[in-house]
This record gives structure tokens, C-alpha cells and sequence, in this order.
């Protein structure tokens, strides 16, 4: 194993991925591939129909039926996120400065697809991702990507459970 790749969404479960993953690649000898998919957001087809209905303006609830948005007489996609881009270059400094040979890479597109993409591109050996642990409406509506991931990968996935939520 010599190239392992860590999608990385910036969520609570990060932290625990980053940790496997870092250990992994200390034991194995092997690099790390840091990506973060910028999603390409979806408008609904008709933006004025939608006026007055709950649920508009939420990603989640915004992405069946819509155009990618950068359509012609669509609004512009939102720029890239810096504070994510530069989350993501600290990342990849940090595991550097620990020994670790790590690359960070950020496309744009569809986060399965792209996350794929990538995994053929690098020839990675494994992914290393977390499982978030949402219930099946949640999938539903939305999708999932570590379950887009397993089912249309060509290689292993370990999956990181998400850390319990704190007790109140």
C-alpha cells in the first residue's frame, strides 16, 4: 500500500479520519491524498415557482430537479471557499511537518464522482473516510457519499465511525 486517500468534508469526524489515516500511512510507508470536493451547487429550474415553499434555499432540499448552477441565465457558483482551502493547505502542512509525505488536491464537480476520479488518477490503494452515521431519510433526500464510494470504487474503504455525540 502506497497511496491512501482521505476525503475530507471538514465535519466533527474528521479529526478521528485524519488520526487512522495519519497512523496508517506512518505504519505502511505510504502517501496521503487529502481531497476536498468544492460541490457544484443546484438551482430548481423554475426559481420563481418556488417562491413561499419551505425547504428552498436549503442544499438538501434544493438538489432534485435542479440545473447545475453556471447554466446559462442561472446565478454564478459561489466562488471557493477560502477558509476551506486553507483548512485543507494546513492540513496538508501539518502532516508534512510530522514526516508524512501528503498532497492536497480540490476539485470541483459532483463528490462522489470526483473522489473516484481521483482515486483512479493516483491509483490509490486505499480510502479512508468517515461514516456520519445519518439516518435513511437524510439519504434519501440527499444521498451519501461514503455509500456512493463503497458501491463504485475499485478499491478497499475503511470507514471511521463518527465520534459519539457529546452527553448532555
Amino acid at each position: 500500500m502506497k497511496r491512501i486517500l482521505v476525503p475530507v468534508d471538514f465535519s466533527p469526524a474528521t479529526d478521528c479520519v485524519l488520526t487512522l489515516a495519519r497512523e496508517l500511512a506512518r505504519a505502511l510507508q505510504a502517501e496521503l491524498h487529502l481531497v476536498h470536493v468544492r460541490e457544484i451547487a443546484a438551482v430548481p429550474v423554475f426559481p420563481a415557482a418556488t417562491i413561499g415553499y419551505p425547504g428552498i434555499g436549503m442544499p438538501e432540499m434544493g438538489m432534485a430537479g435542479g440545473l447545475p448552477v453556471g447554466s446559462p441565465g442561472l446565478g454564478v457558483a459561489d466562488l471557493p471557499n477560502e477558509k476551506e482551502k486553507s483548512r485543507l493547505a494546513s492540513l496538508q502542512e501539518e502532516l508534512a511537518r510530522s514526516g508524512l509525505s501528503a498532497f492536497a488536491h480540490e476539485p470541483e464537480g459532483a463528490v462522489v464522482e470526483e473522489i473516484l476520479k481521483l482515486a483512479s488518477e493516483i491509483s490509490a490503494d486505499l480510502v479512508v473516510m468517515g461514516s456520519h452515521g445519518h439516518g435513511a431519510v437524510y439519504n434519501l433526500l440527499v444521498g451519501c457519499v461514503t455509500e456512493g464510494v463503497l458501491k463504485a470504487g475499485r478499491c478497499p474503504v475503511l470507514l471511521v465511525p463518527a465520534p459519539a455525540p457529546a452527553a448532555k
